[in-house]
């Protein structure tokens, strides 16, 4: 017997190359705050303003893991903290998003973190574990 299985998410918008400027965490919700919004996933795809809520995240499995410089390949040392103690000591940066992974109460956000303490780009992974919605809040 053979079964097939293919996990068909329509998200409504697209965080692609979309930059986080600050991360807030209350209760059990995480808040995303865009430098320049998102890009609506329906044609004609425009870039609209707007943040991103996610509901009942388990705070015990949202972490952010920070790799190596620019991504590189081979030998590497990074860091494993809670989204807590990232919102914590990172005041000013930028996380740029590459890729949004999505699936069974999870998300995961991958790309380069910016920050003024550090002159180099570091990959960085935004993961969470919620039962939630994600809510997307425009300025439509």
């Amino acid at each position: 017997m053979i079964t097939r299985f293919k996990q068909h998410i329509d998200i409504p918008y697209s965080l692609h190359d979309m930059v986080v400027h600050k991360i807030t965490c209350r209760n059990d919700s995480v808040y995303l705050d865009f430098s320049y919004g998102y890009v609506s996933t329906k044609a004609p795809y425009p870039q609209v303003d707007g943040h991103i809520t996610i509901e009942a995240v388990d705070m015990d499995c949202a972490c952010v893991l920070l790799l190596s410089e620019l991504g590189k390949y081979g030998d590497f040392e990074g860091t494993k903290m809670s989204l807590k103690d990232f919102v914590e000591k990172y005041a000013e940066y930028y996380f740029e998003i590459l890729d949004e992974l999505y699936g069974f109460n999870q998300v995961e956000y991958i790309g380069y973190l910016r920050s003024p303490q550090k002159d180099e780009l570091f990959q960085m992974s935004l993961s969470m574990y919620f039962t939630g919605d994600i809510i997307y809040e425009t300025e439509e």
